[in-house]
This record gives structure tokens, C-alpha cells and sequence, in this order.
């Protein structure tokens, strides 16, 4: 199944406080064809997501999770 998901842009950052480093990934939603079942597109994309999130993580890691739309739609 092709990726519902594509990376835009990758930044990591020092957290001194913390003595942690953090990674934010920007990835872009990739709109369904099929109009009559965006619920079901989006909840299995989240779920991509967090599959892809917590690749490859220490089990000591903290991961957070923000979604954000940038375009309204109607």
C-alpha cells in the first residue's frame, strides 16, 4: 500500500533542560480519492503515523503528537 503521508521537512532541536534531544517531522496529509470515506482515510493515516513516529525510538523516548490543518476546506 503506497504511504498516506509524505515528509515535508525534518528539524532537530536541543533541549538543555531536559539533556534530550527532540525531533519534529512535518509531513503532509495525502488527500483520499475516495470522497465518501475521509473519516476512515484519516483515522488509518493517524495510525500510520504514529506507526512512523515510533519507528526506530528508545523505549525511554518521549513522542508527542500535533495535528494542525493549514488549508480549510469545505
Amino acid at each position: 500500500m503506497a504511504s498516506r503521508f509524505e515528509r515535508m521537512d525534518v528539524n532537530t532541536r536541543l533541549y538543555r533542560r531536559y539533556n534530550a534531544v527532540g525531533r519534529q517531522i512535518t509531513l503532509h496529509l495525502i488527500p483520499s480519492s475516495d470522497k465518501t470515506k475521509r473519516e476512515a482515510y484519516f483515522q488509518a493515516s493517524v495510525e500510520d503515523l504514529i506507526g512512523h513516529a515510533f519507528h526506530e525510538v528508545d523505549d525511554s523516548a518521549m513522542v508527542g503528537l500535533t495535528i494542525q490543518n493549514q488549508v480549510k476546506e469545505n
